[in-house]
């Protein structure tokens, strides 16, 4: 009787590990990728900010389409995308789109709007105050599906315009996307940051 006893005593303390092991292996891994591209006047003109990258998985598939636009791209076939500069993950296979937003958390504030994420930058997002929630400036992290993705915005520069009452406007950045593996990012959609969100005064 002692026998049967240790085996369902091992099985009951192995089973939320399997578990764990089961979600983690759940999501393709991913192959590490760094991209950084630099934009001047972004916006001027009524001109878009495209980016559009594909993240591949350990064989080489795309299976993530990270894509970046501003308020003056039309297209809305994907979604509206909005502010100075706004990215979007969607799952894909063959190119084919087969989820929304995945930046966008599990919230009702986040999965209202296609622009009330993390994804999306304002430029008054990127100095004053609003470097004090570094989340939501110049440094984004996003954990999901097995993966981490950074956001960064460095090299910010701003000039001056009159039409604007002398206050400066955003002139150039370069935009970062860093993606690695990560096992401990087990959500579908992107994690909830810590700690309260900026004022109203970073989204103008």
């Amino acid at each position: 009787m002692k026998t049967p006893l240790k085996i369902c005593v091992i099985a009951v303390v192995m089973m939320p590990a399997m578990m764990v092991f089961a979600q983690s292996r759940k999501w393709p891994v991913i192959q590490p990728l760094e991209e950084k591209q630099a934009f001047i006047n972004p916006g001027q003109n009524n001109t878009d900010t495209p980016f559009v990258l594909y993240i591949k998985n350990s064989g080489g598939i795309p299976v993530y389409k990270l894509e970046c636009h501003n308020g003056n791209y039309n297209d809305e076939s994907e979604m509206n995308f909005s502010g100075d500069f706004q990215c979007a993950l969607f799952a894909v296979k063959d190119k084919t789109l087969l989820s929304g937003n995945l930046l966008a958390a599990n919230t009702k504030n986040e999965m209202s709007t296609d622009w009330w994420n993390r994804g999306r930058m304002r430029s008054a997002q990127l100095r004053g105050d609003c470097l004090k929630y570094p989340e939501y400036s110049t440094l984004r992290h996003f954990k999901l599906r097995g993966m981490r993705i950074t956001l960064s915005f460095t090299g910010v520069k701003w000039t001056s315009a009159k039409y604007q009452q002398n206050n400066s406007v955003l002139e150039r950045f370069a935009f970062m996307v860093d993606a690695v593996p990560d096992p401990r990012a087990k959500g579908s959609r992107a994690e909830e940051v810590e700690g309260p969100p900026p004022p109203a005064s970073c989204y103008p």
